[in-house]
């Protein structure tokens, strides 16, 4: 507003200040050509035709501005709208044509910066988005040595918070001597560099690639991060799969040539060595069917692509048949197999042909590791919203720390067993139960002191918690 005030105050002094000078040199000039007698007449009505003369032409000057006055204050108040929370308002069309011209270039201007903001907007949340989902980590280095950008990826690998915007320091951003050395290292070339490092606060093995960003000479750096943890714990595992297989095939393999070259030698002569080593070889060849059978198993199942025939089924008429196909092979080792079922029914949605396999190999790992005269008990109860099967025995037993591990492949309790299976049924147990969206995990008090095995499978028709005598068998 102070400056159309001022506009209006200077144009009417200047109409003033005209009035005054046209005042001034027309008696001038009339007083030059007139009579000096008549001068004196003459000083009286140029002296009231100025005082009332500069007065009017500075009102009627004052009046005719008016217009554009109001026109520019407008302007004014949307210029300084464009950075106010309400919005802009919008540019007058009103005033005189210099006026006029000057709001629609204002507006014009403004339409165009408002355009090209929303682009960079646009662009800079698309970045945004692309920067938080990227599994690789990413760095911005300035030429200060301060980190200007790290991403989420980055974040998580280094334990730090991460940073879309602002500058921190190299050691308060990513928190890791290695990283920050190996990023102010000077660089003879503009070429990338690269190094294996791991991360002290996360324990995490990246690849660092630091790349030169912007003009050369700014010292500008990129500097990206890939997490190698998983792979080499991928790499870690295969080849550790392939030296159990190896071993695992390795020991009937070479019972199997010991008992052919014993035939060969003169053993098959004599029926009833023959007939022993030819039970053996059998024994050695089911051996290794079976594990790769259940190595093939294992595998579709991790794949997924082992279906599941999925139907509502009661858990108890699951598990008692399954018990019931190992009384037998519990019997020969002297076991006493009891079943204990719940008295109500336990609906699952599970394969029924899968959750069998489970319990027989949850059943034939107690009986494997129970001696002559212990007992093996599998009872079925509801816990909540949940079908618990629960296969305890009175053998080895398991230390605390082996109560995760049985269920890894390959995993043996007590590795002077050798012979007692390759130690893939329990891995096999935990991914089928997991399929089916439930929970596998062992307890035990102590070595020689038994183990619990628990299999806890959701309820399809979660029923009300009833405490009744389980069916003994």
């Amino acid at each position: 507003m102070r400056p159309t005030r001022g506009l209006r105050a200077r144009a009417a002094l200047g109409a003033a200040a005209g009035v005054l000078a046209a005042v001034l040199i027309a008696g001038i000039a009339l007083a030059v050509g007139i009579d000096p007698e008549a001068r004196g007449d003459l000083a009286l009505p140029l002296i009231v035709a100025a005082t009332l003369g500069a007065p009017l032409a500075a009102a009627l000057t004052a009046f005719l501005l008016n217009r554009d006055v109001r026109a520019l204050r407008q302007v004014q108040r949307s210029t300084e709208s464009l950075l106010s929370a309400e919005g802009p308002e919008p540019f007058p069309r009103a005033g005189g044509p210099e006026v006029r011209d000057l709001s629609m270039a204002i507006a014009d201007t403004t339409e165009a910066l408002q355009a090209e903001s929303r682009a960079l907007e646009h662009d800079h949340a698309r970045l945004e988005t692309v920067l938080a989902s990227m599994t690789d980590g990413v760095v911005i280095v300035e030429a200060d040595d301060t980190a200007s950008l790290v991403n989420q990826a980055a974040a998580g690998m280094l334990d730090v918070r991460p940073r879309m915007e602002g500058h921190a320091s190299l050691a308060d951003a990513l928190r890791d001597n290695d990283l920050v050395e190996f990023i102010r290292a000077p660089t003879s070339t503009d070429q990338p560099a690269a190094r294996l490092l791991t991360v002290g606060a996360t324990e995490r093995e990246i690849h660092a690639i630091a790349v030169p960003l912007g003009l050369p000479g700014l010292r500008q750096r990129l500097v990206l991060l890939r997490d190698l943890t998983d792979l080499r714990q991928t790499e870690t595992v295969r080849r550790d799969f392939v030296a159990n297989v190896s071993h695992e095939l390795r020991t009937p393999l070479s019972a199997l040539r010991a008992l052919v070259e014993t035939l060969q030698d003169g053993a098959a002569d004599d029926p009833a060595v023959r007939a022993e080593f030819l039970h053996g070889i059998e024994v050695e060849v089911e051996r290794m069917s079976q594990m790769i059978a259940e190595l093939l198993d294992l595998a579709r199942i991790e794949s997924g692509m082992a279906d599941l025939d999925l139907a509502s089924v009661d858990l108890n008429q699951v598990v008692s048949p399954a018990a019931d196909r190992l009384r037998a092979q519990a019997a020969r080792h002297e076991l006493t197999l009891e079943v204990a079922a719940h008295a109500d029914p336990l609906p699952v949605h599970a394969d029924p042909d899968r959750t069998a396999r489970v319990v027989m190999s949850l059943i034939h790992n107690a009986i494997k590791f129970t001696p002559p005269g212990g007992s093996i008990r599998v009872t079925t109860h509801q816990s909540d919203d949940e079908a618990i099967v629960s296969v305890s025995d009175s053998g080895a037993g398991l230390a605390l720390d082996e109560l995760d591990r049985v269920f890894e492949r390959f995993y043996k309790a007590d590795p002077s067993r050798s012979g007692a299976g390759a130690g893939l049924g329990l891995s096999i147990a935990r991914h089928t139960v997991r399929q089916h969206g439930g929970r596998i995990w062992a307890e035990s008090p102590g070595l020689r002191r038994g183990a619990t095995f628990r299999v806890a499978l959701p309820l399809s028709q979660p029923a009300r918690q009833v405490h009744r005598p389980l069916i003994q068998r």
